[in-house]
């Protein structure tokens, strides 16, 4: 009985540590497109447009039913980079950074071509923090994977749960 309650006390806090990485199905659509996102951010690599839509196609059908489709589809993504800023978070006593921060922010326009009522454009920012004592070249690429993961996360929970 003991045991039980401890598992009963517990349940609520072990949620937390799972993640669900498919879609509740709560989107009305069969299939869906990205145009590339415009890099419009004066520090972002070259490329990053692309590489983003491409991260966010696979993260969209990675954890949906949803179908890439390569004309007109019934969700149609767009957007631009509009910010892409590294500043220090964390001055340590001599006054210099013992952590940066890279934020990224991207616009992001759907168009549900299903229901134009779930239709939106929403800016959504995400940051990842890195030593100061790290060149931002050498940390990059961990840095944007990570920062893509929680935007395309913001993205698909906006996408089905219309918040």
């Amino acid at each position: 009985m003991r045991k039980l309650f401890t598992i009963l006390l517990l349940l609520p806090f072990l949620q937390g540590c799972f993640s669900y990485s498919v879609l509740d199905g709560s989107i009305d659509a069969e299939n869906f497109a990205v145009e590339i996102f415009e890099e419009r951010a004066a520090n972002a690599p070259v490329g990053y447009g692309s590489q983003f839509t491409e991260y966010l196609k696979d993260f969209i059908i990675g954890r949906s039913s949803l179908k890439l489709s390569n004309s007109t589809a019934d969700i149609q993504i767009s957007g631009r980079i509009t910010n892409y800023l590294v500043n220090p978070v964390a001055v340590q006593g001599d006054q210099t950074a013992a952590q940066n921060r890279l934020t990224i922010t991207v616009l992001v326009t759907v168009v549900n071509n299903k229901n134009p009522l779930e239709s939106f454009e929403q800016s959504f920012s995400q940051f990842s923090d890195f030593s100061a004592d790290s060149d931002l070249s050498s940390v990059e690429d961990a840095l944007l994977e990570d920062i893509n993961a929680k935007l395309g996360q913001d993205i698909i929970n906006k996408l089905t749960s219309n918040w």
